[in-house]
């Protein structure tokens, strides 16, 4: 128990959906601290102003009068009454007060002769003093009014105290409310690492759940599941080209044991130099099997490439001069031509399509190579039968062998074109599969220019 509460707990804290409650509990709660202020600010600020409206309208209205000529003794109190009101005549005695005023509220010999507005602290509490000196037909007097700030006091301390107990209620409100949509909002995301979480190479066809919102974790889900169909494609692929390649293997393997079988056998009736030679060339097409697989694995694992500056007319011109398959071969159009790229991959490219168009052709191989633009363009004809256009593509694939060519002797294991446009994809170019003039296959590759 003592080790599994922490690591709850720490799981707890470190999870997003802690850290985005958290972070949005904060946010919100220090936006509302400023807005409470301000607020308080405000009533306070909105209170303050009527009261001195009010003030300033009573001692207006007063002194209007008293300088229209009515007598003091017969003023009425104004439509919204002040606190306290108070006319003191020329020597300072008072002439008129509202009801419940009572001596003592308004200092008249202490008020300033030019200020409007005094504010006042008093045994009584704050107050504003709003005074007028009017020169009147009977003489000079002087209007007060006297406004507690009691009541914005109290509007104000009402506020605050609604907003201490409101404001940690609603911050505390907020956070669940955050906490609950920010889990709802992660529950497909938790669906989905418990199914990724199941998934095996044994149950590469599963996939994870794909919400219906459509949002940011609906299309992570949908990339999730193409990502799952590559992986499940590209592992069917490596079962099949290991399951082919044993295949192929296996094939001069058993060839080479039943020829040595066979001779050990009946060693008298055995021609050993027939056996020898059927043994070397088994043993040469399963070497060259290997390279294949072994340069095939190289370029899909991605290794680091030497990469040079390579005349590819001569790679070219070094691969046609090694052929000896009973046909021509043209160069008379080979012209220069350098890309850039590993030296190695290129001439195993070069000399797999140079092999499988040989091996093709019924007479003769016609290569030509020059650059065009931005590109250098090998291209290489042949007069054999021709690839069909529905298989063009198909060629490119492993261990693939047309029907023309399913002699394993002269057709091969069916890797070479598979290496072929892997090693010129790997290098940026393409390849690809047309008619030759001459009635056969013609094979163009293409390639960046330096």
């Amino acid at each position: 128990m003592s080790e599994s509460a922490p690591s709850s707990v720490t799981r707890l804290v470190r999870s997003v959906r802690f850290r985005i409650t958290l972070a949005a509990t904060i946010a919100f709660g220090l936006a509302f601290v400023l807005v409470a202020f301000g607020l308080v600010r405000s009533v306070k600020s909105t209170v303050e102003d009527r009261i001195r409206s009010d003030g300033n309208h009573a001692v207006r209205d007063v002194a209007a009068r008293l300088e229209a000529g009515e007598s003091p003794e017969a003023l009425r109190l104004p439509a919204r009454p002040p606190v306290a009101l108070v006319v003191m005549g020329p020597d300072g005695e008072v002439v008129f007060t509202s009801p419940g005023y009572y001596g003592g509220d308004l200092p008249a010999g202490d008020l300033p002769e030019r200020a409007t507005v005094v504010r006042q602290t008093t045994s009584y509490g704050e107050r504003l003093i709003f005074y007028r000196h009017v020169a009147a037909p009977g003489g000079r007097y002087t209007v007060a009014v006297a406004s507690p700030l009691d009541s914005v006091r109290r509007s104000v301390d009402a506020l605050s105290s609604v907003l201490w107990v409101g404001t940690p209620m609603l911050v505390a409100l907020v956070g669940m409310l955050a906490w609950v949509l920010v889990g709802r909002a992660l529950r497909p995301v938790e669906a989905i690492r418990a199914e990724v979480d199941e998934i095996t190479h044994t149950t590469m066809h599963r996939r994870v759940p794909v919400p219906g919102s459509g949002d940011e974790v609906a299309r992570l889900a949908s990339t999730m599941n193409d990502m799952l169909d590559r992986l499940e494609r590209a592992s069917d692929r490596q079962r099949q080209f290991v399951s082919d390649a044993s295949h192929e293997l296996r094939s001069p393997v058993t060839t080479i044991r039943t020829d040595v079988e066979v001779a050990l056998t009946h060693p008298e009736g055995t021609d050993w130099s027939q056996v020898a030679e059927r043994v070397l060339g088994e043993a040469g097409r399963l070497g060259h099997l290997v390279d294949d697989l072994l340069e095939l694995a190289r370029i899909d694992e991605g290794r680091a490439r030497r990469v040079v500056e390579v005349d590819l007319d001569e790679v070219v011109l070094s691969e046609t001069s090694r052929l000896n398959a009973g046909v021509t071969v043209v160069t008379e159009g080979v012209s220069a031509g350098r890309v850039l790229g590993d030296v190695q991959q290129l001439t195993h490219a070069v000399r797999n399509i140079l092999d499988n168009a040989a091996r093709h052709a019924a007479s003769a191989v016609t290569v030509t190579l020059g650059r065009f633009e931005d590109s250098v363009v090998l291209t290489i004809d042949d007069d054999g039968p021709g690839v069909p256009h529905e298989d063009r593509e198909r060629v490119f694939e492993r261990f693939t062998r047309l029907d023309e060519a399913r002699d394993r002797r002269r057709g091969g294991a069916g890797l070479g074109l598979a290496l072929v446009r892997r090693a010129v994809i790997s290098h940026g170019g393409t390849v690809e599969i047309s008619d030759s003039p001459s009635g056969g296959a013609r094979v163009v590759i293409r390639l960046p220019a330096v």
